[in-house]
Order: structure tokens, then sequence, then C-alpha cells
């Protein structure tokens, strides 16, 4: 039995703790039929511990579950709490919940994501990234470590590429084109890069002016995961706080509520090129 606290392992212990409910049994008749604790079963449905497939094929069948999506779901599940997928190896430099948010990113159909101070992490260059972990995320980590949690970033970017590539859509605050990390040269890199990104078909980019105002939504970063079954969509918000993810479904249609009314109030995809094109002319 390993440890498990991960947004993967809570998915399928919530699922599990349904079907049970919804089969009719209490802990201690479906632990009496795994001949386990009632504790350990608890434990299983609170992701305190990672549960094993085997386990997870005698409650599908102990439950009644005849629905094949249904069992093919929390056998899906429980392979993905137990996977040990590239970013699972980078705990000891990355967050634990920022490895939930990759895995996120893994797995979303699409991601729709507000950022008005930064260029996105899916964005970013190289040389962008390193700025920003440097001087704002990360100012006390050996450069060793930078550069690592540097490449992290990029390597989440794969998720753009590849013959599925995954969609991403993102609105980005006006000022993020003039607000200076780095040198000329590197804000030019970043600017052209985001021009270049901006004609794959599967990346949509628009810009918030600053002449329309305050609008809803606006009050900080989020991103909102859009996610294929048996996942649900999933909110995350991030900050000096801690991250937060949010999955109950009136949270996360709040979420899409804000982001579309940010699309309502952001440039066209033409006129958002226009102005970063404009923007990089000016860095001349």
């Amino acid at each position: 039995m390993g440890k498990a606290s991960s947004l993967r392992a809570q998915w399928l212990g919530e699922r599990l703790k349904k079907a049970r409910k919804d089969a009719g049994y209490t802990l201690v008749e479906a632990a009496e039929y795994l001949q386990l604790h009632e504790a350990t079963l608890s434990r299983f449905e609170s992701a305190t511990y990672a549960v094993r497939k085997s386990y997870v094929k005698d409650l599908i069948d102990f439950y009644r579950i005849s629905d094949q999506r249904e069992r093919d779901a929390l056998l899906q599940l429980c392979e993905d709490a137990w996977r040990k997928d590239w970013w699972d190896g980078q705990s000891s430099d990355v967050e634990h919940e920022f490895i939930d948010y990759t895995w996120l990113e893994s797995r979303a159909d699409e991601i729709c994501v507000f950022e008005p101070m930064l260029v996105h992490g899916l964005l970013q260059t190289p040389k962008y990234a390193r700025s920003i972990i440097r001087t704002a995320e990360a100012p006390d980590v050996t450069e060793e470590q930078v550069l690592r949690l540097m490449e992290f970033r990029i390597r989440r970017q794969q998720v753009l590429d590849g013959p599925d590539p995954t969609k991403l859509s993102v609105i980005l605050d006006e000022t993020v084109l003039c607000r200076p990390i780095g040198p000329v040269e590197l804000m030019k890199e970043q600017l052209s890069h985001l021009v270049n990104m901006h004609r794959r078909g599967h990346i949509q980019i628009r810009l918030l002016p600053i002449a329309h105002g305050w609008k809803p939504g606006m009050s900080g970063a989020f991103t909102l995961f859009r996610m294929p079954a048996p996942y649900s969509d999933v909110a995350f918000v991030g900050g000096l706080a801690g991250r937060t993810y949010l999955e109950h479904e009136e949270s996360v249609q709040r979420f899409r509520r804000a982001y579309d009314g940010l699309q309502e109030s952001a440039l066209t995809t033409a006129e958002t090129n226009k102005l970063i094109r404009k923007a990089i002319k000016e860095l001349q």
C-alpha cells in the first residue's frame, strides 16, 4: 500500500465511495468483502492510501457496476493514481500541488487561461521562463535548481505538440506586452514567439485591452481545465497563499462564466496579432 494524496487518487476515492453508497453498502460490509479492516477502505476512499487495481476490480463486481464505461473509468482512474509520469520525478524541485496541475495539463481536452500579469508558462520561451523563475518565483534557489525548473516548464509545453495536441485558449492582459522581463532582446523574442504560436490552429491567444476598463473575472489569474470523461472539469487558482483546485460543478461554472465574459471583452485574434506585432516594433 502506497501513500496517496494526489488529485488523481482523490478522484478515484470519491468515485469508489459514491459507488459503495449507491450500492447500499457500509464501509464494514465492503471491507469484509475485501478481507480488509474498515479503516483501510476508508483510507482508500479518502485517498490517504493508493488503492491496488485488484481491489478496484473486486469492488466493481461487489458494487454490481455493470455499465462498461463506468467500470473502465474506475480502472483508468486507478492506473492514473499509481502512474509515474515524467514530471513525478521532479518533485524535489516542484511543489507537490503543481504536479497535479501538470497532470491536468496532460489530460485536458482544452486549457483555458486568464493571465493578467505574465505570459503563461505554456507560451514562455526558455529565456523568459528562466528570468521569471530567477527573479520572482524562486529567487533563493541555486542556479542548478533554476535550470531544472526552467526545463520542467519548457517540457510541459509538449502537450501542445504531436498529432493530437491539447487545445489552448489564453487571454492575456495588454499590460503583459509592455511589462519588461529581462532585456529588450528577451522581450522581442518572447513576443515573436507569441506571434508564431498564434499561427497554430489549436492555440488561441487574445488580449484584453486596457481601454476596456475593469471587467468581471479580472480579479486574478485562473485556469479552467476542460476534461474528458471520466474526469470532471477543474478550475485552478494559484497565488502566494497556495494553490486551490475546484471541482464542484457550481464552483467550476462560475469560472466558465467568468472566462466567457472575458472572451467577450477581449480583442479578436487578428486584432491581438496586430497589437503584438506593434509592441515588437516599439521595442526596436
